[in-house]
């Protein structure tokens, strides 16, 4: 969860930080932060919550979201 790295240092948080706000281990919240991991529901809601984010923001941007940014505007 790449995006959920980009969240966290965007609002300048340690891995301590989130964990101290979450009541998760740091440990866990480093692997959640690796590509290719899925965290289960619960954890990224308890995540979200304590970063004061949608849960969807800690999500990779999809290829349709990146192609519909890229597209210049109707007129």
């Amino acid at each position: 969860m790449d995006s959920l790295k980009r969240v966290r240092e965007r609002l300048g948080l340690s891995l301590g930080d989130v964990a101290e706000r979450t009541g998760l281990f740091p440990q866990a919240l480093w692997r959640a932060e690796q590509p290719g991991i899925s965290p289960r529901a619960d954890t990224l809601a308890t995540i979200a919550k304590a970063l004061g984010v949608p849960v969807c923001e800690l999500f990779e941007e999809t290829g349709h979201e990146r192609q519909r940014r890229k597209r210049p505007a109707k007129r």
